[in-house]
């Protein structure tokens, strides 16, 4: 009993000894702190200063064993980014010449006589601490390789650049190096590598550079790789044909230094990246790895469902940071050893096939690693299986890009392991993990990959326009003698935008009607109204006004220009709907497409008003269907205008979907200046229109402002079903939009 006694006195003491940090000590002059887990042992103190500031003399601290905080002798302060100051500049001058260079600070580039101007004369010092636009460099042609120049703050060692020659480069002290250290001229008269770049340590690259030059560009060689496309016309970061055979890994690194908030948001960015990736025309295998001091595979590439990539994204949801336990390491090498595990399995089942795939790797850590050994090694066997040697020109068919994650990177780390491909950019070092993910948001953003249709940006909370989160919308107006009336659209092609016949007189001539995209403005050529819209064909039968098939395709005279504000939205029985929604092959059918969007009785979708602070707006609404629809039916026959109609099918016809009414929830009701726009079942991050804005049973609408009071529970709002006009569709859209079969 007495040793028992001892044991729990001595953990009692040794409990209550624990020692905690001063937190009087790690305020920050002129920034902010934050603290992940107060006092205590562990807790790290991350700072944040203003735009144009940075935390010295560095973005965190940790609160150590013996109750101090690292760095504690050395008081927080936020100081003026500072960008690298040029050292040297070959075969030209620069000016002004400073000791320091602050935000907003211009250097001007001059060569001398007998060189040739390249890259920018003018750079800006920028807040993120680096120059705007590329190196300036000055070259009189002479060698087979362009003169390389010299990264700013930096040195080169080389100054002869004939096939064979090598340069190599330093940075000055402080700075850390991005890029290749050295390079060769190549028998392609390119060089080698990487071009480097000098970097202060609080650099780091925005989410807009990024989306730029990885994410959208990946997508654009994935979407649509030209075959008459001259290689080299772009800066193609991943080349992959259409339908071409491709790898696609994601290791996390779950690492204690990485820390559960910032693995929470990568598992996010992985989803979002393999949602957006799945759209392409073309099927990756993926694989996906988390390492911390051991290796747990999340999804192998042998798996059957490695293809599928619904499967993938419920895989990484399901995994947890503290699947690792308390074996909390950083053992990168080992999760790079897992993906040559898993391709020398690939190459053994199949080595013809293997040769041809493509591979990519998105490794996402802070670049530091305590176990394991260097990470650097396994990239050199990855490449060795994949036989890419000096001399192979098989470069091409690896691509790792290494994502900086969390506080405090290891430069260092991360550059060594990434690709070195000129002009390419490998290694991302962003100042948080949120813009790592605004930058993934932002990644389809380049023109070439516009045309696919129902994409979207994300909604943000700056001041981003909202055209570009309603990018498929478009606005319609008609000047009639003492007025002018105005419609919704959709935006279905470079040439037309669909919306409702009823917006148009019959007579209507085109040079009325004007239609405004994206902030800009196009005159229309033709208005093609559906064949069988007559809106006084059922008169007979005491419908006064009858909107059945009402839908038309307005012709602009001019091509649209697609942007990241112009966009077409997924039309259902198109193939590019068929890729948006995952469903591939030649048996894919018109009805497929309606089984998953229009799934159930109840089906969640929205449609986009303006109110008349013209901002646009999403309206959620319930589309009602099969037995659900019935009551949209019933409530219109209560209404006393319907009370002479003897049928009441011969007003809501089956070519109409339903929406309104206060069950199961308060739908908000369409407004003048909504009709004629798309009714939207968003899917898996994609948008789709399923109907047209028709008509309504009640108005209780001043003008395009919704009333804030009450909806009568007889409300109910009509739209045109696409799934039942689609022949004429087809027929009017077939040069611009390919249908299915």
């Amino acid at each position: 009993m007495l040793p028992l006694l001892l044991l729990s006195q001595i953990a009692l003491c040794i409990a209550a000894s624990a020692p905690e940090c001063d937190l009087g000590t790690i305020a920050i002059a002129g920034g902010k702190y934050d603290l992940t887990d107060g006092a205590n042992v562990g807790s790290k103190v991350v700072y944040s200063c203003p735009e144009g500031m940075y935390p010295h003399p560095s973005r965190s601290r940790d609160c150590l064993y013996t109750g101090r905080w690292s760095e504690e002798n050395m008081k927080a302060q936020c100081r003026a980014i500072q960008c690298p100051r040029p050292l040297i500049f070959e075969n030209g001058d620069f000016y002004p010449w400073k000791v320091k260079y602050f935000v907003g600070d211009v250097l001007r580039f001059e060569c001398w006589g007998g060189y040739k101007s390249f890259g920018h004369k003018n750079r800006t010092c920028q807040a993120n601490g680096k120059w705007s636009g590329e190196n300036a460099k000055c070259d009189n042609q002479e060698g087979d390789c362009p003169n390389p120049g010299v990264p700013i703050g930096g040195t080169k060692v080389g100054t002869s650049y004939k096939i064979g020659d090598k340069v190599t480069y330093k940075c000055q002290m402080g700075l850390r190096m991005f890029g290749s250290k050295e390079r060769v001229c190549m028998e392609s008269k390119r060089w080698s590598g990487a071009e480097p770049s000098c970097r202060y340590w609080y650099t780091f690259d925005t989410p807009e550079e990024v989306a730029e030059t990885f994410s959208a560009s990946l997508s654009e060689t994935i979407e649509s790789s030209d075959p008459d496309k001259v290689e080299g016309e772009a800066d193609r970061i991943v080349r992959v044909q259409k339908g071409g055979l491709m790898n696609i890994f994601i290791i996390l690194d779950t690492s204690r230094s990485v820390g559960p908030r910032n693995f929470q948001t990568a598992k996010e960015i992985s989803e979002v990246f393999i949602e957006k990736i799945s759209s392409f025309d073309f099927t990756p295998r993926y694989a996906v790895i988390s390492y911390a001091s051991l290796v747990k595979p999340i999804v192998l590439l042998s798996d059957d469902d490695s293809v599928d990539a619904d499967a993938v994204i419920e895989k990484i949801k399901a995994f947890k940071y503290t699947a690792h336990g308390d074996k909390t390491g950083t053992n990168t090498r080992g999760g790079l050893k897992e993906a040559f595990n898993m391709l020398s399995l690939e190459n053994t089942r199949n080595p013809q096939k293997f040769q041809e795939t493509r591979n990519v790797i998105l490794l996402m850590t802070d670049g530091k690693h305590n176990m394991g050994g260097d990470p650097t090694l396994e990239i050199k066997r990855i490449r060795e299986i994949l036989d890419i040697t000096k001399d192979s020109n098989r470069e091409d068919y690896l691509d790792v890009y290494v994502f900086g994650l969390g506080n405090d990177i290891s430069e260092y780390g991360i550059n060594e392991i990434a690709s070195k491909k000129d002009p390419e950019k490998h290694v991302f070092r962003m100042e948080t993990v949120d813009d790592m993910k605004k930058a993934f948001d932002m990644m389809l953003d380049d023109t070439e990959v516009l045309q696919m249709c129902g994409l979207s940006k994300e909604r943000l909370e700056d001041d981003q326009g909202l055209e570009e989160v309603f990018p498929w919308i478009a606005k319609i107006s008609i000047t009639r003698p003492g007025s002018q009336e105005s419609c919704k659209g959709s935006i279905v092609s470079k040439s037309f935008v669909l919306t409702a016949a009823h917006c148009f007189h019959l007579d209507e001539l085109p040079h009325t009607v004007s239609v405004r995209v994206g902030g800009k403005v196009y005159k229309v050529k033709d208005i093609h109204r559906h064949s069988d819209y007559n809106p006084i064909g059922k008169m007979d039968k005491g419908v006064v006004k009858s909107y059945d098939y009402d839908m038309a395709l307005v012709e602009l005279d001019k091509k649209i220009e697609f942007s990241t504000k112009i966009r077409p939205i997924c039309l259902p029985c198109t193939t590019g709907a068929s890729w948006a929604l995952k469903k591939r092959g030649k048996s894919v059918t018109c009805s497929d497409h309606e089984k998953t969007l229009l799934s159930s009785e109840l089906v969640r979708a929205m449609f986009v008003a303006e109110e008349t602070d013209k901002a646009l707006e999403q309206k959620d609404v319930i589309i009602k269907r099969g037995s659900k629809r019935l009551a949209c039916i019933d409530d219109t026959k209560k209404l006393e205008q319907f009370k002479d109609v003897p049928e009441i099918k011969d007003i809501v016809s089956d070519n109409f979907l339903c929406t309104g009414g206060t069950e199961p929830q308060v739908d908000p009701q369409t407004c003048k200046g909504d009709g004629g726009g798309p009714l939207i079942v968003p899917y898996k991050q994609r948008y789709f229109q399923v109907g047209i804005i028709s008509w309504g049973t009640i108005n209780s609408c001043k003008g395009p402002r919704r009333n804030p009071g009450p909806v009568s529970a007889l409300s109910r709002d009509f739209h045109t079903d696409l799934f039942h006009t689609m022949d004429w569709l087809k027929d009017k859209l077939k040069e611009d939009v390919e249908f299915l079969n």
